[in-house]
């Protein structure tokens, strides 16, 4: 496996076609960074709820709603045995809901809460808890960067492909961590309204395998989608913003950019001798991405030499890009059909079919295709129960 795809947990082939086809932002080159984020870790306190016991429910209402003040009181009035009484007081004493001497008891802030709520609360003091935030602007992280990340957080130090290039963080802002707190969405970036941060305790640099693709018009002036494993493979608008405020970061991908067009040539060459095509060329076509042409038939060849599916992008290890085409318009049409068919069983609804169509139509560009033109040509390629299938599902039936 190329050692690039391994640590992204993706082919940067991937993120390239998702840029070129899902935000028709014309990629230009495609780089494998580790890119810095901040492992946070902070002293907390957290309170949880669970279901009162029944008996420590009534004392709390004995002593909240009756204005009853001893365990002997307490005992008489709900007909339980003292001794059982003064255990479970001293549990609610233990757990903070009750406080003063026997005889003077009284409930706690947190006890009246847990009484309106009817839910026992209790509060860990000193829990300790990692937020992430990325590593340039300290902004927090998404949930995704903690529930689906896996072993793609690395250190400098244990990251094993030394060809990956690092990306330096700027400073943490420690202030982050107190904005963090007061964003009223703060359970999207892994902060319940039940944790209460008390202090900062200490922060350390993780590295995230990352593809970065420069492109020439991505989604609201951007120039660089930075696309991760916890994302699957797509861009993280986050992420691609804080990498723009680094001036650092930018020289980097700046000398990066100039290594992948230097390189191109002689890189491209290289991998289309190793798939037996040397005496093929990219060439830039409307200013879009360099294609290499090739004729139908190039595509099914397997083994060693087999190619990727046509229309798809290839990434050069320097980072430089090129799309594999096919001139043949009927070509690119029978594969539309065919990845259509391969694809129907995990996208059976309607805007789920029309959205890998209209990836696909945008990949392979097959001229016009209405929803009769479609469903007519499974059928012309040899598949009318496709046909059918497709009709159905497009028209809702």
């Amino acid at each position: 496996m190329n050692p690039r795809t391994a640590a992204l947990g993706f082919d940067p082939g991937q993120a390239a076609g998702h840029a070129a086809f899902a935000l028709a932002a014309a990629p230009l080159s495609a780089h494998t960074v580790m890119f810095p984020l901040w492992r946070v870790v902070v002293r907390a306190a957290v309170t949880e709820a669970q279901p009162y016991q029944l008996i420590d429910r009534y004392l709390v209402r004995g002593v909240g709603e009756a204005g009853l003040t001893g365990s002997a009181d307490l005992a008489s009035f709900l007909s339980l045995d003292p001794a059982l009484v003064r255990q479970a007081l001293a549990f609610l004493r233990a757990v903070g809901h009750v406080e003063g001497e026997d005889g003077s008891l009284a409930l706690t802030a947190l006890g009246r809460r847990s009484l309106e709520d009817r839910k026992l609360y209790t509060v860990e003091l000193d829990d300790r808890r990692i937020l992430r935030f990325d590593g340039f602007s300290s902004e927090p992280l998404s949930g995704a960067y903690y529930h689906r990340t896996g072993a793609g957080l690395t250190g400098e130090g244990q990251q094993r492909g030394a060809a990956i290039p690092l990306l330096f963080p700027e400073r943490f802002r420690e202030a982050a961590v107190a904005e963090l707190a007061g964003l009223s969405d703060r359970e999207r970036y892994n902060l319940p309204l039940a944790i209460k941060i008390r202090d900062i305790v200490g922060y350390e640099v993780e590295y995230l395998p990352a593809c970065v693709v420069h492109v020439a018009r991505g989604p609201e002036g951007a120039r660089h989608l930075v696309c991760t494993r916890p994302l699957r493979g797509e861009h993280d608008p986050r992420l691609g913003a804080a990498l723009e405020t680094s001036d650092s970061a930018l020289s980097a991908l700046m000398a990066a950019n100039e290594d992948a067009r230097s390189n191109f040539d002689e890189e491209s060459g290289r991998w289309l001798s190793g798939k037996g095509l040397s005496g093929f060329r990219p060439r830039r076509v409307n200013g879009g991405s360099p294609r290499v042409g090739l004729a139908a038939d190039a595509f099914r060849t397997a083994g060693e030499k087999g190619l990727p599916p046509m229309g798809s992008l290839v990434v050069l290890p320097s980072g430089g890009l090129f799309q594999l085409w096919c001139e043949d318009v009927q070509a690119r049409r029978r594969e539309l059909v065919r990845r259509v068919e391969a694809r129907l069983d995990t996208a059976r609804s309607p805007a789920a079919v029309r959205t890998r169509l209209g990836l696909l139509v945008a990949r392979l560009e097959p001229g016009p295709l209405d929803d009769d033109a479609l469903c007519g040509l499974a059928v012309a390629e040899g598949s009318r129960a496709l046909g059918d299938r497709l009709r159905r599902i497009l028209s809702g039936t």
